[in-house]
């Protein structure tokens, strides 16, 4: 996975996440628009037959988009760890 930011403004950050698809630009894009403080979330697939992926975050004013993004990053990973677990517990 390679990501670059191909825009980043005082509310909003573009980021583009090479190597990934509908997968996770969903997760992300759901989990943000979870969080208090984001205006607007979406992700798009710019060519179906490349695995690349923009995202885009947009903040509402007085949040620091960073942080917001890092947030919403920070509650997948643990999403994704309860879910693991869960997932072990009932494979024994």
């Amino acid at each position: 996975m390679i990501v670059r930011i191909l825009s980043r403004g005082d509310k909003e950050i573009v980021l583009e996440i090479e190597g990934e698809d509908h997968t996770l630009g969903n997760m992300m894009m759901k989990e943000a628009l979870r969080h208090p403080g984001v205006e607007h979330a979406t992700y798009r697939v710019p060519h179906p037959l490349k695995p690349v992926l923009e995202f885009t975050l947009v903040v509402k004013n007085g949040e620091n988009v960073g942080k917001v993004l890092k947030d919403v990053i920070d509650s997948l990973r643990k999403q994704l760890e309860e879910f693991k677990l869960a997932v072990e517990n009932v494979l024994g």
